[in-house]
């Protein structure tokens, strides 16, 4: 079976030591470390860093990726001063990531309309594809010595995102890469955003091909998804078409569970060791 692994936000109820230690008692022995308030708000440096390290080695755990805080946190930011402000933090996720030895940053390309002035102005998809660019290339290099690439994200544009924004989709995800080496920029497609989308997540497992570095499986519901983020096999996804892609595309990653949120009541703990059974009974080998 290839390498699985559980997202720190499944637990976000409880502050990340806890997480870490329920994460391990459900039966992962690889991790997503989210940076949600609560969490990673700040990356450890130094002495904490060691620390840090050392506590994931006596748990058995080894910290795979790393997801950057979200909202504002993108690389397409419309405001210049906005931009240059989260160009830092990525850089200092970016070092973090490198110094853990995880696999990839993941971080969302552009914001969510909710947190840009006028959203709907006609100009704003240019402004962000360019200062997407921008970013990326002040970036590239901070991911080529960190040995951490970037991993961008699609995003449910279809129900969350109800914009003309760019770089929401896999498609448009995978033009951009292409034109960056693949030791700094990656995808990571997730499952659920894709459906909310409306669109197979087979399908853009598919369009990202080889630059694809990471996932994040979580299921929806088939007729009015929401971004549900259930554990896989609660909703209406189709799993063997799923994997079925992963596999065609010789995906070589971590196969990263993102469960948020219960579909039947179950509490965080029940959840991780119910997906941990589950992918046991069903997942790759």
């Amino acid at each position: 079976m290839p390498d699985i692994s559980y997202s720190t936000t499944g637990f976000i109820d409880r502050a990340l030591e806890s997480a870490l230690d329920d994460v391990a008692a459900a039966g992962f022995s690889n991790v997503e470390l989210s940076g949600m308030p609560g969490h990673l708000d700040t990356p450890p440096e130094g002495a904490d860093l060691q620390a840090f390290k050392a506590r994931l080695l006596e748990r058995g755990i080894t910290g795979c990726t790393v997801h950057a805080p979200m909202r504002e946190n993108v690389l397409g930011a419309p405001d210049e001063a906005w931009r240059i402000e989260k160009v830092g933090v990525m850089s200092t996720y970016l070092r973090f990531a490198g110094a853990i030895g995880a696999r990839g940053l993941i971080i969302h390309p552009v914001p969510n309309p909710i947190f840009v002035d006028e959203p709907k102005r006609p100009e704003l998809p240019q402004i962000m594809a360019d200062a997407t660019r921008r970013s990326l290339d002040e970036l590239v290099p901070i991911a080529s010595a960190a040995g951490a690439p970037m991993l961008l994200e699609n995003l449910p544009y279809a129900r969350q995102y109800d914009c003309d924004y760019p770089l929401l989709k896999m498609q448009e995800l995978r033009s951009l890469v292409d034109e960056y080496p693949e030791d700094a920029l990656g995808l990571v497609v997730d499952t659920g955003h894709a459906w909310t989308s409306g669109i197979e997540p087979a399908d853009e497992i598919k369009t990202a091909g080889s630059r694809l570095l990471g996932t994040h499986l979580q299921d929806v519901d088939y007729d009015d998804p929401q971004d549900n983020h259930w554990m896989p096999t609660h909703g209406g996804l189709d799993w063997d078409k799923i994997i079925a892609a992963l596999r065609d595309v010789d995906y070589a990653g971590q196969w990263t569970y993102e469960v948020k949120h219960p579909r039947y009541d179950e509490t965080p703990d029940a959840l991780a060791k119910a997906t941990r059974e589950a992918v046991d009974s069903w997942g790759p080998e």
